[in-house]
């Protein structure tokens, strides 16, 4: 995540409903889902996009435990 995308994510989440669930990663597992959906679940086809939504899940779940140690 580059640093554009980190403050649209804080702006997210300060923004957001309390209510309503923020998935930064969301594009990630869309495609994953439908890559699964295409090779009939056989998840060896789609390794690399569960590589790639695990590495976006890492780098926001970092980010939201530094903003909370910032307060």
């Amino acid at each position: 995540m580059n640093e554009t995308q980190n403050h649209d994510i804080s702006k997210s989440f300060r923004e957001k409903n309390s209510s309503k669930f923020l998935d930064p990663c969301q594009k990630e597992s869309l495609n994953s889902m439908e890559c699964l959906d295409r090779n009939n679940y056989d998840k060896g086809k789609c390794k690399d996009l569960f590589i790639l939504y695990r590495e976006c899940k890492k780098k926001w779940l970092e980010k939201r435990r530094e903003l909370r140690r910032k307060g």
